[in-house]
């Protein structure tokens, strides 16, 4: 089957320890609208939580894999019927009040209606950039400096 990476880069006006919260499944709830994490078993916000999404493209399982704060990385995995995701996020410093964060995206399809999936996304997701960037900017923006 068919497999897609897409990528985009985020800066942000708010030094990683401040930002590198924001993609955790808890704290994303600040800047999408969309985003509704059903947090299953322990909901510690930690590697090894499990928790569940549901949009347009149906419900999805997802492991928060790796949970690093001191590194400012994490990455996810999303299981649908018909994809695999891989999400590796990292922030890194940009300067004493901003930084950048790298969101990489690997989709794998899992059928015939999955490989469609991943064409699409591999051709749209980078538009998100913007997006993505002026939310989580907005969110920061309404905490305030650290």
């Amino acid at each position: 089957m068919s497999t897609a990476d897409a990528s985009i880069t985020l800066h942000l006006r708010a030094p990683a320890d401040a930002a590198f919260p924001l993609f955790d499944p808890v704290n994303e709830t600040r800047w999408s609208p969309d985003w509704h994490p059903t947090l299953l078993g322990d909901a510690r916000v930690a590697s090894g939580l499990v928790f569940t999404t549901e949009d347009q493209h149906g419900r999805a399982a997802w492991l928060l894999d790796r949970y690093e704060p001191q590194s400012h990385t994490i990455r996810y995995v999303a299981v649908r019927t018909s994809t695999l995701t891989t999400i590796d996020i990292a922030v890194v410093p940009a300067g004493p009040r901003s930084s950048v964060a790298t969101v990489r995206y690997r989709r794998t399809a899992l059928d015939a209606h999955g490989a469609a999936e991943v064409a699409g996304f591999a051709a749209s997701f980078p538009a998100q950039g913007p997006h993505w960037e002026a939310a989580i900017n907005a969110a920061l923006d309404a905490v305030g400096p650290p």
